[in-house]
């Protein structure tokens, strides 16, 4: 009896090895930005689960863990130059380290109220920093083809993010501007719901400690190729 048992066990857990696989996927993001994400491949369904590091060229924009296709613990985020821009407890829910942002930043924000000199005002954060958080984004661009000219010219891109009181990411207006000294432009919105669910969640924006709806700037650069990246 003894014997019967041991053997249905082995054929259990055998059966159970070859149902699953845990692999290492390599996937590119956009442009030089690859990711590679432990996955456990099952017959019907891949789910993340394990470490993660997206990497630009050979530099570590982000790092993390996966437990059963959600992120947990705490991820690192990290600008093209390795320089570290937010820490997050996603089993917290916590932003533990937002880096200060330079007078350079291609961002900018708004809030939907008139600022005075005793208001205390926290502008939206992006889970994933201001490079990293925002790929999926930048994804998501085209460049028209009426828009498309000479290999040569070079596109400003400015994406208009409109974020509400509770976070969400609400509308998406791009503007392209094009021609000599960029004179001419070109105005369209993306539908939010292209993006992930979590691609779509923001901190948001606080005025006097209450949430409030508010506005983010983001300026880029793009080729006739749609290729396209923050200054």
């Amino acid at each position: 009896m003894k014997k019967l048992l041991l053997c249905t066990l082995i054929i259990f857990c055998l059966r159970d090895a070859m149902a699953q696989q845990i692999v290492e996927r390599r996937n590119k993001i956009v442009g030089d930005v690859t990711e590679r994400v432990q996955t456990i491949i099952e017959a019907d369904k891949q789910v993340k689960d394990g470490s993660y590091r997206a990497l630009y060229k050979r530099k570590v924009l982000a790092s993390g863990k996966y437990v059963n296709d959600k992120k947990a613990g705490i991820w690192h985020y990290f600008d093209r130059d390795g320089i570290l821009m937010q820490n997050y407890d996603y089993d917290k829910n916590e932003l533990l380290f937002e880096a200060p942002e330079d007078a350079g930043s291609p961002f900018s924000y708004n809030v939907d109220d008139t600022i005075k000199a005793t208001d205390k005002v926290t502008q939206p954060v992006k889970l994933g920093g201001r490079y990293f958080g925002y790929l999926p984004l930048l994804k998501l661009f085209v460049l028209p083809k009426e828009l498309r000219q000479e290999p040569t010219v070079r596109y400003l891109v400015t994406f208009e993010l409109l974020i509400s009181p509770m976070g969400r990411l609400a509308d998406i207006i791009i503007h392209v501007k094009y021609g000599t000294a960029l004179r001419e432009e070109m105005t369209y919105t993306i539908d939010p719901d292209l993006l992930k669910e979590h691609d779509r969640t923001f901190i948001p924006a606080t005025f006097n400690a209450k949430p409030i709806a508010s506005q983010i700037k983001l300026v880029c650069s793009a080729d006739v190729y749609g290729l396209i990246d923050m200054f």
